[in-house]
């Protein structure tokens, strides 16, 4: 009829059963950590771009809209121009990689060496490409005063 397992025959069966369940477990959870860090590392291409204040202890400016497509069709040669990830000196960003949030690196606070404080280096990398490019006879880059990119408040 039934089987009649002795009691050491019995904890092989729940052994191996345990092992072919932790086995299951194990590998259900890496690969799903594996499909989720794959899909957090691809990001797509933004219309638009809103850099606001929220990390500042102080809202001074209003927030600064500019169409990411334009800017990338139009403007800049690269992508790197813009965006940039410094190791030993050198921009090792490439066009594909993950773009992180400018105050991942740049304090709102205060500059650290070489890495300037938030808002000097959207200063520098924004404005001043807007001055290189009126340098060069575009008249569509402000740059003079704080309301041609800032939004009034």
């Amino acid at each position: 009829m039934g089987q009649d397992f002795s009691g050491r025959q019995a904890k092989d069966v729940i052994f191996v059963g345990a092992l072919v369940a932790f086995l299951c477990i194990a590998f259900s959870f890496f690969f799903v950590t594996a499909v989720s860090l794959n899909a957090t590392e691809t990001q797509e291409m933004p219309e638009e771009i809103v850099i606001n204040n929220k990390v500042y202890e102080t809202d001074r400016k209003g927030s600064v809209w500019f169409s990411h497509s334009d800017h990338a069709e139009n403007y800049v040669d690269t992508c790197d121009g813009c965006h940039h990830e410094y190791k030993d000196g050198e921009n090792v960003w490439e066009e594909g990689q993950f773009v992180k949030k400018c105050f991942t690196c740049h304090d709102a606070s205060k500059s650290e060496g070489s890495v300037k404080k938030l808002n000097i280096a959207y200063h520098k990398n924004c404005k001043g490409c807007h001055k290189k490019l009126a340098k060069q006879g575009g008249t569509d880059a402000p740059y003079k005063q704080c309301t041609d990119c800032h939004e009034k408040r």
